[in-house]
């Protein structure tokens, strides 16, 4: 006995003339939006101050922030980031997260060589968090939605040092130390809702490491052997150094692209 066959019906397969009018007229409105707002602003911008010279402060400005911005960053990057590698060699890392766990878990909820960013960004600015963030032993301590906060938790003590020194020298003394304990109260505040958000959205960040310890070998045996301490040092200062030189590299598009273009509306045409 014969069993009947299914008919199989497949839907209409679409030439590629079809799928090429359809992705086509798919990108044609956010298309058009992009370019008008982009001509409009420019439109209006040449419109008041004259197309060469909306051309000329543009790019006035973008080598001005490059140069007296983009590099002063990169500078404290590379100064921190040799520090923070400098540390990490010599297990000053390692001493405060022994050290300090004590009063930053309860605090910040953050391991103690968090108390590291926090000493970096007051002693310079606040790229240093982002140097010493990118060693990969300083970031192993940390689980994920604690890494992430590390961003709020050490801007909040940005050119502390720099800010009270200023301050002092104007002939203010109990202000400036008002403004630290202020500091220090809200960094504990917003680190923690910032922690809370995080794992209110993603949950299990709160037991994923942000490094893989497959990825942390013996390097600090391997490094120690038959190497003299000068070496140790060299090369702990010119890695670090490196490091900030990418984070300096990696910040010009944001600075010079967003900044130009704050400036020029904040100020006007």
């Amino acid at each position: 006995m014969e069993t009947p066959t299914p008919e199989i019906t497949s839907a209409p397969i679409k030439t590629h003339d079809e799928k090429k009018k359809f992705s086509i007229t798919r990108y044609i409105p956010s298309g058009v939006i992009c370019l008008a707002v982009v001509f409009g602003l420019f439109w209006y911008l040449g419109s008041v101050m004259g197309m060469a010279q909306m051309l000329k402060t543009v790019m006035a400005t973008a080598h001005d922030l490059l140069l007296n911005t983009v590099f002063y960053l990169m500078g404290i990057c590379v100064v921190t980031g040799a520090l923070g590698r400098l540390f990490v060699e010599f297990g000053v890392v390692s001493m405060l997260e022994k050290i300090l766990k004590p009063l930053m878990g309860p605090l910040f909820r953050l391991p103690g060589v968090a108390s590291l960013g926090a000493v970096m960004t007051f002693l310079s600015d606040n790229p240093a968090i982002i140097s010493l963030a990118q060693e990969k032993r300083f970031s192993s301590y940390f689980k994920k939605f604690q890494f992430i906060s590390l961003t709020n938790f050490g801007t909040a003590f940005g050119m502390g040092l720099l800010v009270m020194v200023f301050m002092v020298g104007q002939g203010f003394f109990w202000e400036p130390l008002v403004g630290f304990a202020g500091a220090f109260v809200g960094c504990a505040i917003s680190t923690r809702l910032m922690q809370h958000f995080i794992l209110k959205a993603y949950p299990h960040f709160a037991t994923e490491d942000v490094v893989n310890p497959d990825e942390l070998e013996d390097t600090a045996e391997k490094k120690t052997e038959e190497k003299s301490l000068f070496i140790r040092t060299l090369n702990s200062l010119l890695d670090g150094g490196r490091s900030g030189v990418d984070v300096g590299i990696a910040i010009i598009p944001g600075v010079l692209i967003i900044s130009t273009l704050v400036m020029i509306l904040t100020f006007g045409a």
